[in-house]
C-alpha cells in the first residue's frame, strides 16, 4: 500500500511538471561525482571524477583517459578566481602551475537555451523505475558550437551533455552518473603541498575548461 501509495505521487508530480514548460536552471552550488567522456574525431575515451564549487568557482577534474589506445591519467585543478591552473602528478609529486584564461562557466542550463523535451529516462510503470529529465538546445557564444543537454527536472542536475560542431565535424559527449550533492573534503581544491614550489610558466596556458578535460 505505501509504495502504491509514494508510486502515485511521484506519477502525480511528473504529470503535473509535464503540464508546465521547463525554465532555464542552475545545478547546485556543490557537487561532486563522475563522467564519462567521448571525443569521436580524435578517438578519446575517458571516465573521469570531478569536484565542483560554485561558490568560489573552482573544479577538479581526475581523469583516466585512453587516446589511440594509449592510456594516461590527468588531474588538473581549475580555480577560475586566480586565473590559474594545476596539473598535478602525484606519482613523483610534482606540479605544472599554468595560466587559465577560461572565465567561470557555471553548471546550469543557458538562459537563451531553446527547451526542446521533456521524456522519462526508464519507465513510470512502477516506483522509483524512471527519471524525468529535460533537453535543451542552443549555440555557444564562443566557440559557435551547437550543444545538446539534458538536466534532471528535480534538482537540475547534468545527465548528458554534446558539444559538436558538424562544419568541423567534432563531437564532445559526456555523461555524468554517481553524482551527490556537496564535497567531501574540501580541502580537494587546494593545491597539494607539493606544488608550492611550482613557478608560474609564463609560456604555458589553459584557455578552456575542454582544453583541461584532453
Amino acid at each position: 500500500m505505501q509504495a502504491y501509495l509514494l508510486f502515485s505521487i511521484s506519477l502525480c508530480l511528473a504529470v503535473g511538471s509535464l503540464a508546465e514548460r521547463p525554465h532555464p536552471c542552475k545545478s547546485p552550488p556543490l557537487v561532486e561525482g563522475s563522467m564519462a567522456l567521448t571525443i569521436l574525431k580524435e578517438k578519446t575515451f575517458g571516465v573521469e571524477k570531478f569536484s565542483y564549487d560554485a561558490f568560489e568557482e573552482r573544479v577538479h577534474l581526475r581523469l583516466l583517459l585512453d587516446q589511440d589506445n594509449h592510456t594516461t591519467y590527468r588531474d588538473t585543478l581549475l580555480l577560475y578566481k586566480e586565473g590559474i591552473a594545476y596539473q598535478i602528478f602525484r606519482h613523483n609529486q610534482t606540479c605544472e602551475k599554468v595560466h587559465f584564461k577560461d572565465p567561470w562557466k557555471p553548471m546550469e542550463i543557458p538562459r537563451d537555451g531553446k527547451f526542446q523535451s521533456q521524456v522519462i529516462i526508464g519507465s513510470l510503470s512502477a516506483p522509483a523505475e524512471g527519471l524525468l529529465v529535460n533537453n535543451w538546445s542552443g549555440t555557444m557564444a564562443e566557440p559557435h558550437d551547437d550543444y545538446l543537454l539534458t538536466f534532471t527536472e528535480f534538482g537540475c542536475l547534468p545527465v548528458h551533455a554534446w558539444r559538436y560542431n558538424i562544419e568541423r565535424q567534432t563531437l564532445l559527449s559526456l555523461s555524468f552518473f554517481d553524482m551527490v550533492l556537496g564535497v567531501e573534503d574540501p580541502e580537494v581544491f587546494n593545491p597539494p603541498p607539493f606544488c608550492d614550489k611550482a613557478e608560474l610558466d609564463n609560456d604555458a596556458a589553459l584557455t578552456s575548461f575542454f582544453d583541461a578535460l584532453i
